[in-house]
């Protein structure tokens, strides 16, 4: 391939960019609601508002590796206080998609588990989850997580 043929990503304008169901990005006008109302915000020095800014300013890759993007809650908080109307929450949806179908973001053993046991049955078993994702860490300790499992259990936190 030549170089003069591909366009620098640096001279792109975000429309051309992103793909299309992260564009509603564009419209933000920075306000900050969807931050400020945010219940995961504190976590993470990035939050709604700066994966905004990072895809108005055409930085695709930075805002899908963003710390922020696999803690969202997906709570709907900051697509209700949008004054813009922007569905915040898809967008971060669209950015794992996205960052996951490029190679950016790969999925802990955790979500990996989650993901096919929906896929599979359609439904979660909140036991039989724990047991697939601390078989995909191995090593564990055993009897931390044993004593650990008999607590919740007993407690009624499992089901």
């Amino acid at each position: 391939m030549s170089m003069g043929n591909e366009k620098d990503l640096r001279s792109m304008t975000p429309k051309e960019n992103l793909p299309e169901e992260l564009l509603p990005a564009i419209q933000c006008v920075q306000c900050g609601k969807c931050s400020s109302g945010c219940p995961v915000a504190f976590e993470t020095s990035h939050t709604p508002r700066k994966l905004l800014r990072f895809l108005q300013w055409g930085w695709l890759e930075d805002a899908s590796r963003s710390p922020f993007v696999p803690l969202c809650a997906q709570c709907q908080t900051c697509t209700v206080r949008c004054p813009r109307g922007i569905d915040v929450s898809g967008v971060v949806l669209a950015l794992q998609r996205t960052g996951r179908a490029r190679g950016w973001i790969r999925p802990d053993s955790f979500h990996k588990t989650l993901e096919e046991m929906i896929e599979r049955t359609g439904r979660v078993s909140e036991l039989r989850l724990g047991l697939l994702v601390a078989m995909r860490r191995l090593p564990v300790h055993p009897l931390e997580d044993l004593i650990l499992f008999f607590k919740m259990l007993l407690r009624g936190k499992l089901g």
